[in-house]
């Protein structure tokens, strides 16, 4: 699918979800003008073709080569800035509500959301690495290793795994902080946990890895149940942050150095 084409599909599903009276559908809050709604379901609609339609449409197909070596720093970040932009264009489109209120931010029990945070992220990826084993053993993944086993990584979590420390902690607390607050604290609060799941899953896709995709689900469904109970996404990005901190500082260079 084109670039267009992606963006034609996430306009549709944008202003079809918000035109909706049933599941599925996006609660939207009241907006100081008719003008300024369609502008955020614009927003809404281009951030979500850029970062889960388009890297769905084009999940299967071969991935460019890529050189650590060679990525822009901006370039790693370009998505979390999406995201960022989106929630902030949303959020002032909206009226300037309190953002503590608007992001469903506490920092009331910081200990108690610390240690929630990380008993999540520590559940998640038992979890994540259960159900994988479980559907790869059904599918049969692994069984046999070809010649070659080598491609089975895509270029992308090759690279990412090569990156400078610095580089990639930043990423982890990106993605922990940024992704938790579009998907859990914006989008979940709007259209409920299976739909931002379901979306969240999509904008993973671009790393070419079926089965780690059954992880990226599972995984957002315990960061979305963590939500919905506690109204608080707060303990969600120390989970998120924790589970990619294990999954890139210690799973992937296993699996690449074992390839």
């Amino acid at each position: 699918m084109s670039l267009l084409g992606a963006l034609i599909v996430s306009a549709v599903l944008t202003f079809g979800l918000t035109a909706r009276v049933a599941w599925p559908r996006l609660i939207v809050e009241e907006f100081p003008s008719p003008a300024r709604r369609t502008l955020a379901y614009l927003v809404l609609s281009l951030t979500l073709g850029l970062t889960a339609i388009l890297p769905l449409s084009r999940f299967g197909q071969p991935a460019p080569e890529l050189n650590a070596a060679r990525i822009a720093l901006p370039e790693l970040f370009l998505g979390h800035a999406l995201l960022a932009g989106c929630l902030f264009l949303w959020w002032a489109l909206a009226g300037f509500r309190p953002p503590a209120r608007f992001l469903h931010l506490r920092f009331d029990e910081p200990m108690r959301q610390l240690r929630v945070g990380i008993l999540a992220g520590l559940g998640g990826w038992a979890a994540t690495m259960l159900v994988m084993t479980i559907v790869g053993g059904m599918l049969g993944v692994g069984r046999e290793a070809p010649a070659g086993a080598e491609a089975e990584i895509p270029e992308i979590v090759r690279a990412i795994v090569t990156l400078p420390l610095g580089v990639r902690i930043a990423l982890v607390c990106s993605a922990g902080v940024v992704e938790e607050l579009f998907f859990r604290s914006f989008l979940q609060s709007r259209s409920g946990l299976l739909l931002s799941t379901l979306l969240f899953t999509a904008s993973h896709t671009s790393y070419g890895l079926p089965l780690m995709l059954v992880g990226v689900f599972v995984v957002s469904v315990v960061l979305g149940r963590l939500f919905r109970e506690r109204d608080d996404v707060v303990p969600c990005m120390i989970a998120h942050a924790l589970f990619d901190a294990i999954q890139l500082f210690v799973i992937l260079p296993m699996v690449v150095a074992a390839k």
